[in-house]
């Protein structure tokens, strides 16, 4: 098995280093305010969107459209949580200080596994995952979890089908690593907003990195394809 880091005594509450050579400069440029502005915007349209449906059941007699209903409230109500969540977080990264982070031991791939059931039905072309490796890591898997979830929402659009995951155990060390299987041959170019979006989940996963004493390796387009690769300290 490769080695998969050079850092692999840091602490996960080390400091966050400079952004990883070779990252999209072009999507990290916007200030952290307008990441924050963004990060609002997006926590009141969820909850916007639940207060929408609450009004929806409150007008309908017919209970047999009920579930559907319930359905878009409790995935407005999750993701606005994420959101209010990924809010918490820029109020850290801008005061200078890295996420919160509970490390303890837990199974790498299980907990990969379990994210990746959590977006089945938000990844409509599949996605295979490829386990490495033996044993547990130590980290937040909360954090774990989340990564998977930015990173897939990083790359689905650019995947023409699915999605490749990779988890992988090296001793103390992990690594995830998403690649959109098979990229679209053409694109439409990046609106401000799409643009602005992958700027906000770009920093949130390069935070989580860095909160494990790790890195963030992005890679865009020609010749390597679309793939997001967080590499993880761990601790022996």
């Amino acid at each position: 098995m490769p080695d998969l880091l050079s850092n692999g005594d840091a602490q996960l509450a080390s400091p966050m280093p400079p952004p990883v050579a070779g990252c999209d400069e072009q999507a990290a440029a916007p200030s952290m305010d307008r990441l924050m502005d963004a990060a609002m915007h997006g926590v009141r349209n969820s909850l916007s969107a639940i207060r929408l449906g609450v009004d929806l059941l409150a007008r309908r007699g017919d209970l047999n459209e009920a579930d559907a209903v319930l359905e878009h409230i409790d995935s407005a109500a999750v993701r606005a949580h994420e959101q209010a969540e990924e809010l918490a977080d820029f109020c850290r990264l801008a005061a200078g200080r890295t996420i919160a982070t509970v490390a303890k031991r837990f199974p790498l791939h299980h907990v990969v596994r379990q994210a990746l059931e959590a977006r089945h039905s938000a990844q409509p072309g599949g996605v295979e995952h490829d386990r490495l490796g033996h044993g547990d890591c130590l980290g937040d898997p909360v954090r774990v979890a989340q990564f998977v979830r930015l990173a897939l929402e990083e790359l689905a659009p650019r995947a023409a089908s699915r999605c490749i995951v990779i988890s992988e155990i090296d001793g103390p060390r992990f690594r995830i690593a998403v690649h959109a299987g098979d990229p679209k041959a053409h694109e439409a170019a990046d609106t401000p907003g799409q643009r602005l979006a992958r700027a906000h989940r770009q920093a949130l996963l390069r935070a989580i990195a860095h909160a494990h004493g790790g890195e963030l390796r992005l890679a865009s387009g020609p010749p390597h394809g679309w793939s997001v690769e967080g590499r993880f300290a761990g601790a022996g």
